[in-house]
């Protein structure tokens, strides 16, 4: 049973979005991907592509099989007997190295004075949290985290940088993210990570929506030995449950 209350809305001629209450809910965002996944097997013979995000879950679906309003039908009675599969709902914990050197955190001090705490105190408060990933997206690999704890969830810049570094660990209100490869941004950014987050080989991170993330400290000499082994394919990224 579905403890939400969503609309269908038509996303083009080949469509669906199922859009849910406009809010960032982790017990929400768990139902939709899981709802994904059951949908993706459920009818795996009309659709081309399941899309979760926040607060909606677009299902792209194969015109040539089916029409919106059949296919609607079938979505509505499939979703009044949803039932919530808890085991799937729980997702995996990643442990992500990332050093808080003041040349990767160049936002520390601004964050850290939006808290009144010290640096020392916000590296602390943001490590010792467990992000939960929402969503993957705007660029390849990059992870919309949440919830940032409301004492450093400091809105974004008013004007973007040009550039940011890939690894980059950044936050933005009540949400967290890492930059994957070098983009303009407007986050706030708090430390760096060695992993690398996307290579066009290596296009799927090992953590994708549904899991969470906890980040630890580490120092400048660990930050490039993690990197060393990580460009030689000799680092593994430790699941710390789940």
């Amino acid at each position: 049973m579905i403890n939400y209350k969503y609309d269908f809305i038509p996303a083009g001629d080949q469509g669906i979005h199922i859009v849910f209450p406009e809010q960032i809910n982790i017990s929400e965002n768990q139902i939709i991907q899981e709802l994904a996944h059951q949908i993706q097997s459920e009818f795996n013979y009309e659709i081309t592509d399941v899309v979760p995000a926040y607060r909606t879950l677009t299902i792209n679906f194969d015109i040539r099989k089916t029409t919106y309003y059949e296919f609607c039908l079938k979505l509505k009675n499939f979703l009044s007997h949803y039932v919530s599969d808890k085991k799937r709902n729980q997702g995996r914990t990643f442990e992500i190295p990332v050093c808080y050197d003041s040349e990767f955190g160049i936002d520390l001090e601004d964050v850290a004075a939006f808290g009144n705490l010290s640096v020392k105190e916000l590296i602390k408060l943001h490590s010792k949290n467990n992000y939960f990933i929402y969503m993957m997206g705007f660029l390849p690999g990059f992870t919309f985290m949440g919830n940032v704890p409301d004492q450093i969830a400091m809105p974004r810049l008013s004007v973007p940088r040009s550039s940011i570094a890939p690894g980059s660990v950044a936050i933005a209100g009540k949400q967290a993210g890492m930059y994957p490869v070098d983009s303009p941004g407007g986050w706030r950014i708090l430390g760096r990570t060695p992993i690398t987050l996307y290579t066009p080989s290596r296009p799927l991170p090992p953590f994708q929506a549904g899991d969470w993330v906890k980040f630890y400290q580490i120092d400048r000499a660990e930050y490039s030995a993690i990197k060393e082994l990580d460009a030689h394919g000799e680092y593994q990224l430790k699941i710390i449950s789940g």
